[in-house]
């Protein structure tokens, strides 16, 4: 089923979101700006990815309750 795909998907992107912004904390407190840049350039990247799969979600839900009406 495409919406259990989809909402694999995000569980692995929720928990790569999580690591890399433990990762960004971390080395924001070490103090290394240009490696959290690139980590902060990463989870941007990832974030959009969630964001488009929770759209393509909203819309089969949209049209599927448009079906059944």
């Amino acid at each position: 089923m495409q919406l259990e795909k989809l909402g694999d998907q995000l569980r692995e992107i929720g928990h790569k979101r999580r690591q890399l912004a433990e990762q960004i904390f971390e080395e924001v407190q070490d103090g290394d700006n240009r490696s959290s840049t690139a980590l902060y350039q990463e989870l941007s990247q990832i974030s959009d990815q969630a964001i488009s799969i929770i759209t393509r979600q909203k819309e089969m839900f949209d049209q599927e309750i448009q079906n059944n009406m």
